[in-house]
């Protein structure tokens, strides 16, 4: 689609107050399209969703905030319990952002009567590929608009710092930032890409992570942290009962304060490519280095080699941008109901980026872990008793 063919058209636009999102909407006012500005709050760590609204009161009027942050942590702790991570540990935190996105945003376009969602993904890259999936799984009748289907914008504008200028000298006051790095971050973690990033021989310490400190810069003493788990899931973290945003909230500022580590992860693109990556996730590493234990002293041989064969499964079908398919979904039931016994209290200690199970406590036995088993009268048959 070309900007030409949006004339008469709905445009509604996810905006986040980074680069691409202010570059999109002001090429559309060059293109004299109008548009509806839709603002998803997924975590963003500062709150840069409310901050973008607040500071830009007279150009946001009518801007619309959705709420998304409980949805998108109970997606994160599915993967959690799940042991979900792709390429290097990556949590998905981008792919699983895009997935609550779109889910989320479907509702409001629908009500302000949109009929195309613009966004900023690079065309031919992964995010390209996952709005339109998601949008036609969720809402076929809405139409996917990337700027960088047309020539016009593809051609004319190659850099991110070409992006930044041309926002700048239109004198748009939402202009924040002309960094020529990509920064995308939510709840569950922060990515880093750019050029320089991609270059393996370039060092990681380019990057300074958003979530926390460096790893150089953490206190000498480790930091002693509780969870409590049930069915899998964190509900207790340090004595203080909470919800699924709350949860990653709180192991984000444990975790961050004690020294966040940048995976330097070459990732497998959708597309055959390879690509280098930095991502930070200190809450997400946190909880799930202390779900990985529990589940080992709860769920079965069989069940934990079950587990092992779902986790990259769910975690690639996530990438891929196939969340809601009927095979992910199956399986992170499965992955569900082989962790329903799985609770318990697990003793953390966090310390210059590294979470180190002290012990693990007063956890539930598995149906299948305490079995005895007799032989029959006759040596005929095995029953088997499992201990509750």
């Amino acid at each position: 689609m070309k900007f030409a063919e949006l004339q008469g058209k709905k445009i509604g636009i996810c905006a986040s107050g980074g680069l691409v999102s202010l570059f999109i909407t002001q090429r559309l006012k060059e293109e004299g399209v109008g548009y509806e500005q839709f603002i998803v709050d997924i975590g963003q760590p500062g709150e840069e969703a409310h901050a973008y609204c607040s500071d830009n009161i007279d150009l946001m009027q009518g801007t619309r905030v959705i709420d998304l942050k409980e949805d998108i942590a109970q997606v994160f702790l599915q993967a959690v319990r799940a042991q979900a991570q792709y390429d290097g540990g990556y949590w998905n935190t981008t792919g699983i952002a895009r997935a609550v996105t779109v889910k989320g945003l479907v509702a409001a376009l629908r009500s302000q009567q949109c009929n195309v969602l613009a966004h900023g993904a690079v065309h031919g890259g992964n995010d390209e590929f996952r709005f339109t999936y998601y949008l036609k799984m969720f809402a076929p009748e809405i139409i996917p608009f990337s700027p960088w289907e047309d020539p016009t914008t593809s051609d004319r504008f190659r850099t991110r710092a070409a992006m930044g200028d041309f926002v700048a000298d239109a004198d748009q006051a939402l202009m924040r930032s002309k960094a020529h790095h990509s920064v995308d971050a939510n709840l569950g973690g922060v990515s880093h890409e750019s050029r320089e990033v991609e270059l393996l021989s370039n060092s990681t310490n380019s990057i300074a992570p958003i979530m926390g400190v460096r790893v150089a810069d953490a206190p000498d003493q480790p930091e002693r942290c509780t969870i409590v788990f049930k069915n899998g899931l964190p509900v207790e973290i340090n004595g203080q009962a909470v919800s699924a945003y709350q949860a990653i909230a709180m192991a984000n500022q444990i975790a961050g304060r004690n020294g966040v580590v940048l995976k330097n992860v070459l990732e497998n693109r959708m597309n055959g490519t390879k690509g280098r990556g930095l991502y930070e996730s200190p809450g997400l590493d946190l909880l799930g280095t202390a779900a990985r234990h529990l589940f080992q002293a709860t769920v079965d041989k069989d069940g934990w080699e079950l587990m092992r064969f779902l986790s990259p499964f769910i975690a690639r079908q996530t990438y891929a941008g196939r969340l809601y398919d009927p095979a992910t979904q199956i399986a992170l039931a499965s992955a569900e109901e082989l962790t329903e016994n799985a609770s318990g209290v697990v003793e953390m200690l966090a310390f210059k980026g590294t979470y180190l199970v002290d012990r693990v406590r007063d956890y539930s036995k598995s149906r299948f872990t305490a079995q005895q088993f007799r032989f029959a009268h006759g040596g005929q048959k095995w029953i088997t008793e499992a201990v509750a």
